[in-house]
């Protein structure tokens, strides 16, 4: 399965990067993700219902299994480099989640798209949702996940509330997360070939700033750690767990984030998949790299451990800190 998609990948890669127009490829990720929606089922035991919340529309999602605990509620904040994907398209996905680590319920905001408006339009609507969670639900072990744009912003939440001196998730969750928009060098360099974006890591880094992170930051410094929150206090972080391909350009950011954790003292575990792609997980029913990194970060969130697949340890570069 994972080389099915990488190859389907490759045939996309050289429209997409020849591409000129954002808006273009924002409505390319859209369909696709709108198909991945329509592939995907509900799993039994599991409600959604519709609120606004703050002003952000959010779909809240109900866990009714026995064993489901009552007093752990998730906040999800979806992928799409900032430019598309919506809470619909992650539904069954974040229920799946929510079924597997044994989560009650879990909010997941349709925040502002910088189609409709840049940074920090979505941060702010992912900062007004969390703090009506805390409101309503401040006495669960509240916790927090994202995958691609969904982790930046994740860590961009932490340095929000950190600013605020408010309360922190227990734990986060992050699948491919892109942490440093502002593509900014690294002393660590690893060869890169990704599976969606081709062999040369120039050009792909070239194209992911023109498409997303110039539109998203627009008028702002990227390096602003609300958009870049790599570059900001990572001292204060609440414990982390990383899942990344080593074939995907994000996989340095990861690198880098528990690199400056095991200086710091931060707990964050990464593991790096060779043999995939970008965001994987999203294909766990159907691919078993995925399934496996699905039961691994559902245990995370669920009860705060750190269950690597035996099965797929030789694929696996597991890195944590604190040292």
């Amino acid at each position: 399965m994972s080389k099915s998609v990488t190859l389907f990948l490759r045939l996309c890669q050289g429209r997409l990067l020849a591409a000129r127009n954002p808006e273009k490829v924002w409505r390319v990720g859209e369909r696709v993700t709108n198909l991945l929606q329509k592939l995907s089922r509900m799993p039994a035991g599991c409600s959604v219902q519709h609120r606004t919340v703050n002003g952000v529309p959010v779909e809240i999602i109900e866990n009714h299994s026995a064993h489901a605990n009552s007093r752990q509620t998730l906040l999800f904040l979806h992928g799409g480099g900032f430019a598309f994907g919506s809470a619909a398209n992650y539904r069954a996905f974040v229920a799946r989640l929510c079924k597997k680590s044994g989560i009650a319920r879990a909010w997941v905001p349709d925040y502002t798209l910088m189609g409709k408006a840049p940074f920090p339009a979505g941060l702010n609507d992912v900062v007004a949702v969390w703090k009506a969670l805390l409101h309503e639900h401040g006495q669960d072990e509240l916790l927090l996940a994202g995958d691609s744009a969904g982790g930046n912003l994740s860590l961009a939440l932490c340095h929000a509330m950190n600013s605020s001196e408010l309360r922190l998730p227990t734990r986060v969750y992050l699948s491919s997360p892109w942490l440093d928009p502002s593509l900014g060098e690294s002393d660590l360099r690893p060869e890169v070939v990704d599976a969606f974006l081709g062999h040369n890591e120039a050009q792909a880094r070239d194209w992911l700033k023109r498409m997303f992170a110039t539109p998203y930051a627009s008028v702002h410094n990227p390096e602003n750690p609300l958009i870049s929150p790599l570059l900001g206090d990572l001292s204060r972080l609440p414990p982390v767990y990383v899942q990344c391909s080593a074939n995907e350009v994000f996989m340095v950011d990861s690198l880098r984030l528990v690199k400056q954790a095991q200086q710091l003292g931060t707990v964050c575990h990464v593991d790096v998949w060779s043999g995939v792609f970008h965001d994987f997980i999203l294909f766990s029913p159907s691919m078993p790299e995925g399934r496996a990194a699905f039961a691994a970060a559902a245990a995370w969130l669920g009860h705060g451990e750190v269950r690597r697949p035996p099965y797929f340890q030789t694929r696996i570069r597991q890195l944590s800190s604190p040292l």
